[in-house]
């Protein structure tokens, strides 16, 4: 009876109004660094996977399961590609079109986790820096500015703090569709992240840090947790039939024990209290902030919870972490290394957990006002500069410039054809294998770029995204001498086959030179590829992209009604330019 009295008098709390001096507070809180960030998102551009995520959207059925089931590099999401294939349909390749809704999910949260602060804990001063540690930390701010990743943390994000609301107001009241309504929430983040599943985990701890012993919140509310365990289950096994396992060769201890250090020591703690104070890293990463950044942190965080005086709060805090920090492990650590501690995608999940820790590890402590404010002050503008000192590294400035440059040569020369090469890592990275390729990338751009086509001058993009003919080719094959005097091939009755002097595999280019007095169509048959092509009266050079694995030779079919065609020389290889 005391918890439901308790629980009574704190949602009497939440609805009286809140003091006019800490609503605006705490509105300038979360405005600060959510304007920054929606500043710095809209000035962002695609990158990575958000390119392969755009090209597949447009080439599927929105109510296709196997492409909104697809596997994404061992995760399943498809609340992404369901959201990816609207915003492909209204706006192709337009990122401030597609950053809107992470915007507006980053400020749902904001809104959504400062309610469920207040319902527990009542309008207190003290939330103030709290709150600040959640609005303000780049562990949050800088990584979903990557539209990729912002489409997959805010949504669970989002559904944390909405289950949490509809789990207090089933633990006040007792109704089952309040519960129901948390289950849903959590099936809503499961479809943009399997982190989702840990909200089911979130909400034990709430319910026994808000008074009820484990026994008893276990007991009291089995129904609620078997629900629970049951789509997370039901997730586990789609998940484990739909996508490759992610789980890779055992990691020497050392690695994990470095690894851990990093993420906890270089990245969690600095960035929950408003570092890192240092300059970007490669990619999603940030640099290792400085000694005294980190000495700082490490003691503020013992400080912290010494001064507490409660373990419970940050017992459910620490095993939180070890869940995160095991499946990067298993997952990543032995193809990354332990530098991907540096990456704070792997922990942004954690940020309003150790907010919620914190604050019932404090929340019978003094409610001074100017103190409050002090420190939340210092933690929006630490949290703030550190986030725009980092960000540009996120924003994908070089991919915006990439495509900017083969949009303007496509509107000057509209009608040239492109061989569809790979791009620089800093676009799209080589692990990507098939994937990494300029039609992923400029391929949805409204000049609508023609690829693998044949054509008597062919392009390929350059590394800054500016298409350059194709002059030779490289690694290349070429024809056996033609057994025809001062014709080399000769092509008039039916398909003929042209031996190679060796054997060619994979993606490359035909160059065929040939001359005939008629123009006429043909086809011309290598490998996998079997293409119609347009051969013109006189003497010419075509290019013609080819697949397949061992081809020894080259099929030319040629109309038979008109003058014999001659094929002088062919070969194969890798375009140079």
């Amino acid at each position: 009876m005391a918890v439901v009295a308790t629980a009574r008098r704190r949602h009497m709390r939440e609805r009286d109004p809140a003091p006019p001096r800490m609503r605006v507070a705490a509105a300038v809180v979360a405005v600060v660094p959510f304007l920054v960030h929606a500043w710095v998102a809209l000035h962002g551009y695609f990158g990575q996977d958000d390119f392969l995520i755009s090209y597949r959207a447009a080439h599927a059925d929105p109510l296709d399961f196997s492409y909104l089931f697809q596997d994404h590099n061992g995760h399943l999401m498809p609340g992404t590609y369901l959201l990816a294939w609207v915003l492909t349909a209204v706006a192709p390749l337009n990122f401030v079109v597609a950053a809107l809704p992470i915007i507006a999910m980053h400020g749902v949260t904001l809104w959504l986790f400062w309610r469920v602060l207040v319902r527990l804990f009542g309008y207190r001063w003290s939330l103030l820096p709290l709150f600040a540690a959640l609005a303000a930390s780049p562990l949050i701010l800088f990584p979903t500015i990557w539209w990729a990743f912002g489409i997959q943390l805010l949504p669970v994000l989002v559904a944390m703090a909405a289950a949490l609301l509809a789990h207090l107001r089933y633990l006040e009241r007792g109704a089952v569709r309040d519960a129901a309504h948390a289950v849903g929430w959590m099936i809503g983040g499961l479809l943009f992240s399997e982190k989702a599943a840990l909200i089911a985990g979130i909400l034990f701890a709430v319910t026994v840090l808000r008074g009820e012993a484990f026994g008893e919140a276990f007991i009291r509310h089995w129904r609620v947790w078997a629900a629970h365990l049951a789509v997370i289950g039901a997730f586990v096994v789609l998940a484990a039939a739909l996508t490759a396992s992610q789980t890779t060769k055992p990691v020497p201890a050392n690695d994990v024990a470095e690894f851990s250090y990093r993420a906890i020591v270089d990245t969690f703690l600095p960035g929950l209290l408003g570092g890192p104070f240092a300059a970007a890293g490669n990619g999603a990463t940030w640099a290792t902030p400085p000694l005294a950044v980190r000495v700082t942190a490490i003691v503020l965080a013992v400080v912290i919870i010494v001064a507490s005086r409660r373990v419970l709060p940050w017992l459910f805090l620490a095993g939180y972490l070890a869940v995160d920090l095991a499946l990067v492990a298993m997952t990543r650590l032995a193809d990354v290394g332990p530098d991907i501690g540096a990456d704070p995608r792997y922990l942004a999940d954690a940020v309003p957990v150790a907010v919620l820790c914190a604050a019932f590890a404090f929340r019978d402590r003094g409610d001074r006002r100017w103190p409050m404010v002090a420190i939340a002050a210092l933690l929006v503008v630490g949290g703030t500069v550190s986030f725009v000192r980092v960000a540009p590294s996120l924003q994908f400035r070089d991919a915006r410039d990439y495509v900017a440059t083969a949009r303007k040569a496509l509107a000057e020369q509209p009608h040239i054809v492109l061989y569809d090469t790979t791009v620089p890592g800093g676009i799209i990275i080589p692990w990507f294998i098939y994937d990494n390729f300029t039609s992923r990338v400029i391929g949805l751009v409204p000049e609508a770029p023609v690829f693998d086509r044949p054509a008597e001058t062919l392009y390929q993009l350059d590394q800054t995204g500016r298409p350059r003919p194709v002059t030779g080719l490289t690694d290349s094959v070429r024809d056996e001498r033609g057994p025809t005097p001062d014709c080399g091939h000769l092509v008039k009755v039916g398909p003929v086959n042209i031996p190679l002097t060796g054997a060619a595999s994979g993606r490359r280019v035909l160059k065929i030179g040939y001359f005939t007095g008629d123009a006429g169509d043909g086809v011309v048959a290598v490998g996998d590829t079997r293409v119609p092509v347009r051969f013109q009266k006189g003497l010419h050079v075509l290019y013609v992209p080819v697949n397949g694995i061992g081809y020894t030779h080259v099929e030319v079919t040629w109309n038979r009604d008109l003058q014999p065609l001659c094929v002088t020389d062919l070969e194969i290889g890798l375009p140079a330019s």
